[in-house]
C-alpha cells in the first residue's frame, strides 16, 4: 500500500481523533475508579482535557485534509470556499460538528468533576454527569455518520457503539493505571488492578463477542487471505491477541507480585508496552476507516 501525503496525513488525524477519544472515555472513568488517589486527581483532569483538545484539533485538521486530498493540488485547495461548501454539507461536516461538541461538551464537564460534597464516594456531580454523559454520546454517535456502519441495521449500530466505548475504555485507561501505580503504594496499587481487572474480565468478553460478530456480518469471514480487509482484519486480531495475554499476564501473575515484593517496577514496564500495543490498535482502526472497505460478500 503506497500513500500520497494527504492520504498520511488523514492517516494521522484519524490516529489523533481516535486516542482523543480513549482519553476522553478512559479518563472520565478513572476519575471515578482512582477518587481515593487525590495527588493524581488534577493530572487525570488534564490528560481528559488534553485528549479532547487533540481530538477536537484532529477533527477539524481530517475535515480540512479531506477537502484539500480531493484535487492534491496543493494546501491552499484546503480552504477553497466551494469544496469547504460541498464537504460540510456532507457526512463529514456532520462528523466534525458532532466530534465538535462532544470534546466540548466533555471540557466543560471536567471543571465540574469532583465538586460535589460527597467526592469520596462519587466525584460527579449531577450536571457534569450529564454534561459528560452527552458529550461521550455525541462522540459516538459521529462514527455511525461515515463507514460501513451507515448502512447497517439499527441493532448492529447499537453493538457497534457498544464495541467502540469499551474499546475506548479499556485503552483510555492504561495510562491512568500506569500514573497511580508510578506513585501508589503496593498495598494501594493491588487494590486498584485487581478492581480493574474484575471490570475488565467482563468489558472485554463484550468486546470480543461484538468484534467477531460484526466482523461475520461485514465479511461472512471470507476473503480473509485475498483482501486487504482481510490482511488488516488479521494484523488487528493479532495485536488484540497480544494485549490480551498480557492482560491476562498482568492480572494472573504480575498483580499479586506486586504484593509478595512491594514493589511495582515489572508492572510498570508492562502496562507501558501494552500501552504500545494499544497504540498499533489505534493505527490499524484508522486504517480501516480511512483506506479498506470490507469486501462485498
Amino acid at each position: 500500500m503506497t500513500l500520497t501525503n494527504w492520504e498520511i496525513a488523514q492517516l494521522l488525524t484519524r490516529w489523533l481523533l481516535y486516542f482523543g477519544i480513549s482519553s476522553v472515555v478512559g479518563g472520565l472513568f478513572a476519575f471515578c475508579l482512582l477518587r481515593q488517589q487525590s495527588a493524581l486527581l488534577s493530572r487525570i483532569k488534564g490528560y481528559v482535557r488534553g485528549g479532547a483538545l487533540i481530538g477536537v484539533a484532529a477533527t477539524i485538521a481530517y475535515f480540512f485534509i479531506l477537502v484539500g486530498g480531493t484535487m492534491e493540488e496543493g494546501l491552499w485547495l484546503m480552504f477553497d470556499p466551494m469544496m469547504v461548501s460541498i464537504y460540510w454539507d456532507s457526512p463529514a461536516g456532520s462528523t466534525l460538528i458532532a466530534n465538535v461538541i462532544g470534546y466540548c461538551l466533555v471540557i466543560i464537564a471536567s471543571f465540574t468533576l469532583g465538586s460535589d460534597r460527597a467526592f469520596s464516594l462519587w466525584p460527579f456531580s449531577r450536571l457534569s454527569l450529564i454534561v459528560a454523559s452527552l458529550g461521550i454520546a455525541s462522540l459516538i454517535y459521529s462514527f455511525s455518520l461515515t463507514g460501513h456502519a451507515t448502512a447497517q441495521a439499527w441493532y448492529y449500530q447499537i453493538i457497534f457503539f457498544a464495541h467502540i466505548l469499551i474499546a475506548a475504555w479499556w485503552l483510555g485507561l492504561l495510562f491512568p493505571l500506569w500514573l497511580v501505580i508510578r506513585s501508589a503504594t503496593a498495598e494501594e496499587s493491588n487494590k486498584v488492578l485487581e478492581h480493574f481487572g474484575k471490570l475488565a474480565a467482563y468489558a472485554v468478553l463484550v468486546l470480543i463477542v461484538c468484534g467477531a460478530w460484526m466482523s461475520f456480518i461485514l465479511t461472512g469471514w471470507q476473503g480473509l487471505f485475498s483482501t486487504d480487509y482481510g490482511f488488516w482484519l488479521l494484523v488487528k486480531l493479532a495485536l488484540v491477541v497480544a494485549i490480551l495475554v498480557m492482560a491476562a499476564y498482568h492480572k494472573l501473575h504480575l498483580v499479586p507480585l506486586i504484593l509478595e515484593r512491594g514493589n511495582t517496577t515489572l508492572i510498570q514496564k508492562s502496562i507501558l508496552m501494552e500501552k504500545m500495543i494499544a497504540s498499533s490498535i489505534l493505527v490499524v482502526t484508522a486504517i480501516f476507516t480511512t483506506f479498506v472497505g470490507p469486501p462485498v460478500h
